[in-house]
């Protein structure tokens, strides 16, 4: 089977999302104070989803360039790594 993946997208999703999270870029009041209140859950659903992702593309072979699919998956570690460590800073504050 062969699969097209497109990195570009996957690598806009992730840098979105977290930033999206740390309230990095515009959106209106009450989405931000939902996003605060919701953090915890968010955080949890980045990180089950980032290793199903790792999961997934530990399972793939690139077909050409696999310097740039080795950075993808790294990009993905350092995702769920991130979310991970913002889990356990949640965790701490309590």
């Amino acid at each position: 089977m062969k699969i097209e993946l497109d990195p570009d997208r996957l690598e806009e999703m992730l840098d979105t999302w977290r930033k999206s999270v740390d309230l990095q870029i515009p959106m209106m009041d009450d989405f931000k104070i939902r996003m605060m209140k919701n953090r915890r859950e968010i955080l949890e659903n980045f990180l089950q989803t980032g290793t199903g992702w790792t999961l997934m593309l530990s399972c793939m072979e690139p077909l050409d360039d696999s310097q740039r699919f080795d950075v993808l998956r790294a990009q993905v570690k350092a995702f769920v790594d991130w979310a991970a460590s913002e889990l356990d800073s949640l965790a701490a504050l309590r």
